[in-house]
C-alpha cells in the first residue's frame, strides 16, 4: 500500500466502521437486571437508603425520605483502553490482513465490557468488600428490615445451603419489574477509535508505527439489595418457594409489604437445564397416590419467571 494521507485515512475509516459495527452487534445481558445511570464526573454519589419510599395517607405533617448524599455510596468511574499498532513497513508491503480481525475483536471486547463489570460486581456482592447502599455487603444474612408487624428484623438475601443439601454454583434471583434495579451500570465516556497516523505524529516519525486505539470510562455498582437474592442451594421447587417467601416478607417500617417478587433467575450455564425444567416446563412427573407410580402432572412453577443462563457466571462450586 502506498503510504499517503488518502490511503491511511481510508484505512482508518475501515477500522472505525469495523469497530463500531462489532460494538453495535454485541448483545449484552447486564441490562436485564441493572439500571443505567449516566455519569458526568469522576464519580457518582448515591444516597444510602434505610428503606424504599412509598405512599401513605396524609395525616399530620409529611414523612420525608431524604435523598441526601451526605451519607453516601460512591461509584467511581474507571478508564479502559485498547491500542493496536502496525509498522510502516508492514503497511508498505501490504502485510496487514490481520489488522481488521484484531479491530473486530477490540470492538467485541468494548461491547462486552459492561457485562464484565456488572457480573464481576455481582460476585463481589457476596464478599466483605461488596458494600451496598445500606452500608453492608450487598448479599448479606442480616440486612436491617421490617416485617408485617412493623417490627425491626434481620433480612437475608444470601441463602446458603442447609443441612443435607449439596452446594451448587451461585445463582441469583431478581425482581426486575420496577424502575429501581438491583445493579447499576454507570457510563461516563463511550468507546471510540482514535488514530495516530499522521506522518508527522511522533509514533510514526520516531518509531515508524501507525497506531489506533480506543478508550472509554464507565463503572458498575450496586443498586437495591431488596430486589436481589443470591443462593448456592439446589434449584428445586422447595428452594424456590423459600426465595419467594424471603422476597415477599420485606415490608416498610409501617408494615406495608413492598410487594417484591421474583421475575428473573440468572444462573451459570450448568444450572440452566435444572432451572428451565423447574420454571419453564408445563408438565412434570409426579408421584401417584399409590406411592409407586409416576404420572404426568402440572408444574406449579411453570412460567413463574424468566431464566437467563449467563456465560460470565462461574460454573464451579464456591467460585
Amino acid at each position: 500500500m502506498d503510504i499517503n494521507a488518502g490511503n491511511i485515512n481510508a484505512l482508518t475509516t475501515r477500522i472505525n466502521t469495523a469497530f463500531n459495527k462489532r460494538l453495535e452487534v454485541v448483545a449484552p445481558t447486564w441490562n436485564r437486571f441493572s439500571m443505567e445511570i449516566p455519569s458526568t464526573a469522576a464519580a457518582n454519589f448515591y444516597p444510602r437508603l434505610a428503606e424504599l419510599t412509598g405512599l401513605r395517607e396524609w395525616k399530620g405533617t409529611r414523612v420525608v425520605h431524604r435523598l441526601s448524599v451526605a451519607d453516601r455510596m460512591v461509584i467511581t468511574n474507571r478508564k479502559f483502553e485498547g491500542t493496536l499498532a502496525i509498522s510502516r513497513d508492514d503497511l508498505d508491503d501490504d502485510q496487514f490482513a490481520f489488522l481488521m480481525p484484531q479491530v473486530d475483536e477490540l470492538g467485541q471486547l468494548a461491547g462486552e465490557l459492561p457485562d464484565k463489570l456488572v457480573y464481576d460486581k455481582l460476585a463481589e456482592g457476596r464478599t466483605a468488600t461488596g458494600i451496598g447502599m445500606d452500608g453492608q455487603p450487598f448479599f448479606d444474612a442480616d440486612h436491617p428490615g421490617y416485617d408485617s408487624t412493623a417490627s425491626l428484623v434481620s433480612w437475608s438475601n444470601l441463602l446458603t445451603i442447609k443441612a443435607g443439601e449439596t452446594a451448587q454454583p451461585w445463582w441469583y434471583v431478581f425482581d426486575t419489574s420496577r424502575g429501581l434495579k438491583p445493579m447499576v451500570y454507570q457510563p461516563r465516556r463511550p468507546f471510540a477509535i482514535v488514530a495516530k497516523t499522521k506522518l508527522t505524529d511522533d509514533n510514526v516519525f520516531w518509531d515508524d508505527e501507525f497506531v489506533w486505539g480506543t478508550d472509554g470510562r464507565c463503572a458498575a455498582g450496586f443498586g437495591f439489595h431488596m430486589y436481589a437474592i443470591a443462593t448456592n442451594r439446589p434449584p428445586t421447587g422447595a428452594v424456590f418457594q423459600d426465595i419467594i417467601s424471603a422476597m415477599s416478607s420485606q415490608c416498610r417500617r409501617d408494615g406495608t409489604p413492598y410487594g417484591v417478587k421474583p421475575t428473573l433467575v440468572v444462573c451459570p450455564k450448568n444450572l440452566e437445564g435444572a432451572l428451565r425444567g423447574l420454571l419453564k416446563t408445563t408438565f412434570v412427573p409426579v408421584l401417584a397416590p399409590d406411592g409407586n407410580t409416576w404420572v404426568t402432572g402440572s408444574n406449579v412453577w411453570a412460567d413463574y419467571c424468566d431464566v437467563l443462563a449467563a456465560d460470565r457466571l462461574p460454573q464451579a462450586v464456591g467460585a
